[in-house]
């Protein structure tokens, strides 16, 4: 009896031991688990998509473009190029890429494929054939052109809030001329009164392709963005950036017939570009 007692006692006592190493076991699994969980979970709401190394997105918009002619120095006195006021509106649209090369998660290089459709207005004296006879005429020149776009350029990421993030941009479009147009418009007989531009005194030519732009245009550009997390890794974005360009918009053929001096502007644009990241 007194050897079964003690067998008794002996079994409780082992069990009691197991049984306060096994509650201490997991109570320091859950405390681990509680830690690793708040690692994980950012009290700022860091969304996924912001941690990304690549993020592949679509951009369109459009952009509100004015040309200004650069030679003015060079001209004669009376035959200086002047826009006639007003912007002409175009579109960009494309695919972007940015790519995140820091630790921070803020400081992005983005890069895409972008087309623009861009263009502006000038008013100038030029030698204006008419049949038999070339008379100077003051005439309004409208220009349209499309480039096929590479950007390069640097963005900047704040962490979010209430799903909003606050982006900046600087960088280069490097731009491809695929096609350009210009169109003229002129009265034959200034001294006439005036008249509705229908009338036969006033013409308007169709729309001609145009060999004296030039081939390449860089831009330089800068702008200020906002991006709102709708779900996991979709973004949705908008951005206002105003670029100039820092070339001639004509070729080096591109002169004046009736002053032989070389054509020379640049092109101003303020966009709005909305879009999607993935």
């Amino acid at each position: 009896m007194k050897k079964f007692i003690c067998l008794i006692c002996l079994v409780a006592l082992v069990s009691c031991t197991f049984a306060q190493e096994y509650y201490s076991t997991n109570t320091n699994n859950t405390k681990n688990k509680q830690k690793t969980t708040e690692k994980i979970q950012r009290p700022d709401n860091y969304n996924e998509l912001e941690a990304r190394r690549v993020i592949f997105g679509i951009t369109f918009g459009p952009t509100f473009n004015w040309m200004n002619w650069k030679n003015h120095k060079a001209a004669p006195e009376g035959y200086e190029r002047t826009s006639p006021g007003g912007t002409k509106i175009g579109l960009r649209y494309g695919v972007n890429l940015d790519v995140d090369l820091t630790k921070s998660k803020n400081f992005y290089v983005s890069t895409g494929i972008l087309i623009e459709h861009t263009g502006g207005n000038l008013n100038f004296n030029e030698n204006v054939y008419l049949i038999r006879d070339s008379l100077v005429r003051n005439m309004d020149r409208s220009y349209k052109s499309i480039y096929f776009t590479i950007p390069t350029a640097v963005t900047l990421r704040t962490p979010s809030f209430s799903n909003f993030i606050i982006c900046g941009n600087i960088g280069f479009y490097h731009s491809f001329n695929l096609y350009s147009r210009y169109r003229s418009s002129f009265q034959i007989d200034p001294s006439a009164e005036d008249i509705e531009k229908e009338s036969i005194n006033h013409i308007t030519t169709d729309w001609l392709k145009d060999n004296e732009v030039a081939l390449f245009k860089e831009s330089i550009f800068a702008g200020i963005g906002v991006e709102y997390v709708i779900k996991n890794n979709l973004k949705g974005k908008l951005y206002i950036n105003y670029a100039q360009s820092l070339n001639n918009y004509f070729s080096k053929n591109a002169k004046n017939s009736l002053t032989g001096v070389q054509e020379k502007a640049a092109i101003g644009t303020v966009e709005v570009l909305f879009g999607l990241s993935f």
